[in-house]
């Protein structure tokens, strides 16, 4: 994690900065951060702060979260096999949300960001500034770490919940979302948050699969079908959670109507 990093953290939970305990100058590849006001701490562990604990977690959250580490280690070439059979490039389907961003040189975060398949598209593209990535499973941010790494890339990686970002309000020029918030716990409260830490004007994007994507999903995705225990709702693009003073709220397909894309604008 990048030391200027900390002017953007907030705790989860209450929103008040965060001070850092670490000892070490340069980037930070452990430590703690702690919120005095409501005196918790979050430990930083090989340069990731850990926002969620996955113990902690409840409902659908711990359900995915654990079946997203379990085939962290596949996810890319499932990827390249999903974007195969459905006939298109994946840079194609990719660019197809990821261009719609309009972050005007401004930093980016990404929600749900797993191992790192839309950094190529985002990562050096001219209007694109830092790059920050958050997801719920540790498996996904840890295939991710190595990923950018390698790459040499400068994008700060959090272990966090969706539902309670752990950002400051206003942070962010352009916010994403790719897979997931269908069986988010509280879709409602993910929304609100992306608002909340995205600047005024910000184009915010939400994306996931719609009910032939699912359908997709429970075909090829060992364990997808068994975690709703037979019980799985319809999917249903959350439009009626975007509050009604959001700007040039539209709902469309993307990825040949495997996904939708819910894209709005901040006041």
């Amino acid at each position: 994690m990048k030391r200027n990093s900390l002017d953007l953290l907030a705790c989860p939970d209450c929103h008040a900065p965060l001070t850092l305990h670490d000892g070490t100058a340069g980037p930070v590849e452990s430590g703690r951060l702690r919120c005095e006001r409501c005196q918790k701490d979050y430990p930083i562990e090989q340069g990731i702060p850990h926002f969620v604990q996955p113990e902690q977690l409840t409902g659908l959250n711990r359900r995915f979260a654990r079946m997203y580490d379990w085939y962290s280690w596949g996810y890319r070439l499932f990827s390249k096999i999903a974007f195969a059979y459905i006939g298109m490039r994946e840079e194609t389907g990719r660019r197809e949300i990821t261009d719609r961003l309009e972050p005007r040189g401004g930093r980016v975060l990404e929600i749900s960001i797993g191992p790192g398949v839309n950094l190529p598209y985002l990562v050096n593209r001219p209007d694109v500034g830092e790059v920050y990535g958050l997801d719920i499973s540790l498996g996904q941010l840890r295939q991710c770490h190595s990923y950018v790494r390698r790459k040499g890339w400068e994008v700060d990686l959090f272990l966090g919940n969706g539902e309670q970002l752990p950002f400051r309000d206003a942070s962010f020029e352009g916010v994403l979302h790719v897979g997931g918030i269908n069986f988010f716990n509280d879709k409602k409260a993910a929304i609100e948050e992306m608002i909340r830490v995205a600047k005024p004007g910000t184009r915010i994007l939400i994306a996931d699969e719609t009910e032939r994507g699912a359908k997709g999903y429970e075909r090829f995705i060992p364990g997808f079908k068994d975690s709703f225990e037979g019980k799985r709702k319809g999917i249903v693009a959350p439009v009626e959670l975007v509050p009604k003073e959001m700007l040039e709220t539209c709902l469309f397909d993307v990825w040949k109507g495997w996904l939708y894309c819910l894209e709005f604008r901040k006041p």
